[in-house]
């Protein structure tokens, strides 16, 4: 299955925006899915501690791996989609986040669905910024309104309507299949992905990774967004985690990496 082509130079031509609205569905039913997944799982910690032996606190993580997962990816999908290409890495992402929710409601300990929780977040996070890019290409400019209004209509239904189907699906079929239901319209969003989406034409091939770089950017943002999830719950500065990802945050901003001329991103080091 192959998506349309159209000239990478020269004029626009005619039926260059023909198929919009079906990528502008597209899109929104892979942000709604990410979105859905942050607020759906609340309502079935109740259930997901008495099945899993988990207390309150560990059951935590949950949620909190699969926010961090998102907060880590979120700065480096630009990057990620030059190098892969937009096409490919949205439809990798997608299946990645399938593959793993069908995994999360198959899990039988805590441990083996915080893990994919994470794996979860890591393939959901690329969603929302690359769906608005695509959007940007795949409407004319006149049009920006419109593209900006059905994505906005998703990503308001999605956090809205977790709480109230997560609910409704953990009562009547158990907790597993609020993971179970991202399948069917992830395989949608993949085929469609795969049918009607292009890569950028203005897209540039990263030839160097910046391998330090990128891993000082997930222990830094990982370790903030983890300080800020857990704090509250563990009286911030008072105890000794919050102290201990307080101190790996830091290690995070710096310069732009020396070992490139054009960095895949700007890295972090430990300062003083």
């Amino acid at each position: 299955m192959t998506a349309a082509t159209f000239p990478l130079s020269g004029a626009v031509p005619a039926d260059r925006y023909k198929y919009k609205y079906i990528i502008a569905i597209t899109v929104s039913l892979a942000s709604v899915l990410e979105l859905l997944d942050t607020s759906i799982v609340n309502v079935a910690i109740p259930h997901m501690m008495g099945n899993l032996g988990a207390t309150l606190d560990q059951i935590a993580w949950v949620s909190t791996g699969y926010i961090v997962a998102n907060v880590i990816v979120l700065p480096i999908t630009g990057w990620l989609s030059a190098y892969f290409g937009r096409r490919r890495y949205f439809a990798a992402s997608i299946t990645l986040f399938t593959i793993a929710s069908f995994f999360c409601g198959n899990a039988h300990s805590l441990e083996t669905l915080v893990f994919w929780r994470i794996v979860q977040g890591l393939g959901g996070g690329a969603l929302l910024s690359t769906s608005q890019a695509i959007l940007y290409e795949e409407f004319p400019r006149s049009e920006y309104g419109t593209a900006m209004a059905i994505f906005g209509v998703g990503v308001m239904v999605g956090p809205t309507l977790g709480p109230t189907l997560g609910g409704y699906i953990t009562d009547a079929f158990g907790w597993p299949w609020i993971f179970y239901i991202n399948i069917p319209f992830g395989m949608l969003a993949l085929a469609l992905t795969l049918s009607f989406i292009n890569d950028s034409r203005h897209q540039e091939k990263v030839s160097k990774v910046d391998y330090l770089g990128l891993g000082l950017l997930a222990v830094g943002i990982g370790s903030l967004q983890t300080m800020l999830e857990r704090g509250e719950r563990l009286s911030w500065f008072e105890s000794g985690e919050i102290t201990t990802w307080r101190s790996s945050a830091p290690c995070a901003w710096s310069r732009s990496s020396g070992t490139s001329s054009r960095p895949s991103i700007r890295w972090w080091t430990c300062g003083s």
